[in-house]
């Protein structure tokens, strides 16, 4: 039985073992959230792409703790979750998993450098999701829409005192955690919140 063209070149288009269409809707998803997060929360700092390249996407970090944001950008489709298993129109990704490791690899750099009483977790920013279903009870990630990733930094409970974030903010803008210079934007006041 032949499917007709169009459906075959929308699952050709967004198979995860094409690269090309997972970088481009990546650095979609990644400019958007910066967009998104040019004047964080007051009181929270974020590093862009380019201070943490080689472990993180971005970094934010603010009294509700510290997170890395793994971002995709899902062009209208439908999203499920449940539990760490993210399905895209009925395909399972890597996204949850991808997000794991990444915020894994921020802990244990960060806590080589500075002591940490919570670890850094994971967060998956998804752009243009006609819908995001969540079901069961969150595993170790977050899922939000990136639309709503300000208003759910903003409602956390804090954990961190502002001298650990400046502390944090210190390290993380350290070439030797990184292997090179960060980029700040937009630390408020530490004392503020």
């Amino acid at each position: 039985m032949n499917q007709a063209p169009s459906g075959r070149r929308h699952t050709e288009t967004l198979t995860p073992t094409d690269p090309r269409p997972a970088r481009y809707l990546t650095a979609l998803g990644e400019q958007a959230l910066e967009a998104l997060l040019h004047e964080p929360p007051t009181g929270w700092a974020v590093f862009d792409a380019e201070s943490a390249r080689s472990v993180s996407e971005h970094l934010i970090v603010g009294p509700g703790g510290i997170f890395t944001v793994h971002t995709r950008h899902s062009d209208g489709e439908w999203v499920w979750v449940d539990k760490d298993t993210i399905r895209v129109s009925g395909r399972r990704m890597s996204y949850s998993r991808d997000a794991i490791v990444e915020a894994n690899l921020v802990t244990s750099r960060l806590r080589a450098r500075i002591p940490l009483r919570t670890p850094v977790r994971p967060v998956v920013a998804l752009f243009g999701a006609r819908f995001i279903l969540l079901r069961g009870k969150p595993g170790d990630i977050t899922v939000v829409d990136a639309r709503d990733l300000r208003a759910w930094l903003e409602k956390l409970p804090p954990v961190l005192r502002p001298i650990e974030r400046m502390e944090l903010a210190a390290v993380i803008d350290n070439p030797v955690t990184w292997g090179s210079r960060s980029s700040m934007q937009g630390f408020a006041d530490p004392t503020a919140a």
